[in-house]
C-alpha cells in the first residue's frame, strides 16, 4: 500500500479505466480529481458553503463525466448531478431530500436507496431512473425495485456487466444514555444505555430533583415526550397526542412543563407555538407561535437523527433571568427573551445562521455559548446577554463539534464532536482545558446536566452492517 493524496474524506471512487481517483477534500468543500499514481492533481470546483461536505461520488461508465450528491444542512433538499470534465457543465439529475447512495450501471440505469415516507423513515429501498449516460438526461419517472423493511444501504454499487449490484446495509439506533458525574464534573463514571426500546430517543431535560431525565422518542410514530427515572425502568409519557412535540424542558419555577409542538396538517407540520403545561397535570395552554420546524438533521444524506435547527428555547436553572427562544428569520438566527407566562420579551441577539449549529444558555442566564459543525476549527463562541464582552473557548484541538450544553454550575460545558476513530463526549472549562469523558461509537448528541450536576444524560447513535451482493438482472 502507499499513499496517493493527503487531506481525502472517504468516499474516493476509482475511474473505470482505473487510472483517475475521483475525491473531496476534508480541509475545504472542493472536489478533485488525481491520477491513481499520485500525479496531476486537479480541483474540478467548489461546493456551495451551505451544503453538508458530503462523500458520495461515482463516475459515469465512459468515465467522462462524474456524479457527486450534496444535501441541505437543513435535511430538506437533496441532490444528484453530473459534471462534465471536458466542458465543466454541471447537470442535474435527481432532486429528493430522501435520496441518498447511488451508483450509475452500463446499461443506462441510477440506482439510488430512498427513504420511506413517515412513519417507516427507518427504512429505505432502492430504486431506479433511466439515464442517458452521454448527455446525463433522464427518461421516465423513478421506480421502486425493493421492498425490505428495517433496511437502509451504503457504498452502492454493481458489477461493470450490471448483472449484479453490491452495497452494505445497515440499521442505525438512537439511544439515551446516563452517567454519574464526579470529582467536579472532571469523570463520568458508569456511563449506561438508559433506553432499551428500538426507537429514536434523545434527552432534553430533567426533573426539577434530578432524579427523572425528559426525552423525546418517535414510539407513537411521531415525536412526543416522555419521562424515565433514573432508577427504574418505567416510561411515563409527559406530553403526547396527534401534533408533533418536541424538546421537553422545565420552566425555571419548576411548576411547568415547556415544549415546541407542531399540529400535523395534510401529513405536514403546520405553525408552530411553544406549549406549556402544569407538572401536576391540566390543560395545555399555547404561549406563543414560533416561525419554523426544527427538522431532523442528517449526519448524511441518508441516515436522519434528532432534530436540530430551529425554532429551539432554553431557560436558566432559577427564575433570575428570562428564558431565550432562537428562530431563523431570513438567513439569520434570531435570538428573544421570553416569559413562560407573560410570552415573548425584548429581542437579544442576531446572528448569521451560517454561522452556528448549536447553541445552549448559561444556568444564569447570562450567556450563549454557540459554534458550528467545522472541519479544521472547534471554536465555541460565549456571546453575552447581559452586555458583556464576547469570548471565544477553544476545545483542546477538537474540530467537528457536533452540540454543547452548560455544566449546572456554569463552569464548563460538555461537548460533542464527530470523529473517525470515534465520536467524543468532552468537558470543555471556560479556560479551554478540554478533558474527554467518554468515546462513543459513532455519533453523539444532545448532553443534559441534571440539576446539582449529579448525573449527565446524551444521546448516542450506534450501527451494524453487513455487505450483500443482489442479483440486479431479476430487478428490472
Amino acid at each position: 500500500m502507499r499513499k496517493v493524496v493527503d487531506d481525502a474524506l472517504g468516499g474516493a471512487a476509482l475511474s473505470p479505466d482505473q487510472s483517475q481517483i475521483v475525491f473531496r477534500r476534508t480541509s475545504t468543500p472542493e472536489i478533485w480529481t488525481v491520477k491513481t499514481t499520485g500525479d496531476e492533481p486537479r480541483k474540478l470546483f467548489s461546493i456551495s458553503p451551505d451544503s453538508v461536505h458530503d462523500s458520495r461520488l461515482g463516475w459515469f461508465p465512459d468515465g467522462r463525466r462524474i456524479a457527486f450528491s450534496s444535501a441541505s444542512r437543513a435535511g430538506d433538499e437533496y441532490s444528484i448531478r453530473s459534471y462534465d470534465l471536458s466542458s465543466g457543465q454541471t447537470t442535474l439529475i435527481l432532486s429528493d431530500p430522501r435520496a441518498g447512495a447511488f451508483c450509475l450501471t452500463r446499461d443506462g440505469r441510477l440506482i439510488y436507496s430512498r427513504l420511506e415516507d413517515a412513519p417507516n423513515e427507518k427504512s429505505a429501498n432502492l430504486w431506479e431512473l433511466r439515464i442517458d449516460l452521454r448527455t446525463a438526461q433522464t427518461h421516465g419517472v423513478p421506480r421502486r425495485l425493493t421492498n425490505w423493511p428495517g433496511s437502509l444501504f451504503s457504498a452502492l454499487g454493481s458489477t461493470a456487466d450490471s448483472s449484479r449490484l453490491f452495497f452494505i446495509r445497515l440499521h442505525y439506533q438512537n439511544s439515551v444514555y446516563v452517567g454519574q458525574l464526579e470529582d467536579n464534573g472532571t469523570r463520568l463514571a458508569n456511563p449506561r444505555r438508559f433506553s432499551f426500546e428500538q426507537w429514536t430517543n434523545w434527552p432534553t431535560g430533567w426533573s426539577s430533583d434530578g432524579q427523572t431525565v425528559f426525552f423525546n422518542s418517535d414510539r407513537e410514530e411521531h415525536e412526543d415526550i416522555f419521562q424515565q427515572p433514573v432508577v427504574g425502568r418505567d416510561v411515563l409519557p409527559l406530553a403526547t397526542g396527534t401534533d408533533k412535540r418536541r424538546d421537553g424542558r422545565l420552566s425555571p419555577d419548576g411548576r411547568w412543563l415547556l415544549y415546541l409542538s407542531w399540529p400535523m396538517q395534510q401529513g405536514k407540520p403546520g405553525t408552530g407555538r411553544l406549549t406549556r403545561a402544569r407538572m401536576e397535570g391540566g390543560p395545555v395552554q399555547a404561549v406563543f407561535p414560533v416561525a419554523g420546524y426544527s427538522k431532523r438533521v442528517r449526519i448524511d444524506p441518508l441516515v436522519s437523527v434528532s432534530a436540530e435547527g430551529y425554532p429551539a428555547f432554553r431557560c436558566p436553572s432559577m427564575p433570575v433571568a428570562p428564558c431565550v427562544l432562537s428562530e431563523e428569520i431570513q438567513d439569520q438566527v434570531v435570538f428573544t427573551a421570553f416569559d413562560p407566562l407573560e410570552g415573548r420579551k425584548a429581542e437579544l441577539a442576531r446572528i448569521a445562521a451560517s454561522s452556528l449549529n448549536f447553541w445552549d444558555l448559561s444556568p444564569d442566564g447570562r450567556w450563549i455559548a454557540f459554534g458550528k459543525n467545522e472541519e479544521t476549527d472547534g471554536q465555541i463562541h460565549l456571546l453575552s446577554v447581559a452586555g458583556e464582552p464576547s469570548r471565544d473557548i477553544r476545545a483542546g484541538g477538537w474540530t467537528h463539534l457536533m452540540s454543547a450544553a452548560w455544566a449546572s454550575d456554569g463552569k464548563a460545558l460538555f461537548v460533542t464532536a464527530f470523529a473517525s476513530k470515534g465520536a467524543p463526549l468532552l468537558r470543555v472549562p471556560l479556560d479551554g482545558k478540554t478533558q474527554m469523558l467518554y468515546r462513543g461509537l459513532k455519533y453523539m448528541e444532545n448532553p443534559v446536566a441534571s440539576p446539582g450536576g449529579r448525573y449527565l444524560a446524551f444521546g448516542e447513535m450506534i450501527e451494524d452492517g453487513n455487505a450483500w451482493v443482489l442479483d440486479n438482472r431479476g430487478l428490472q
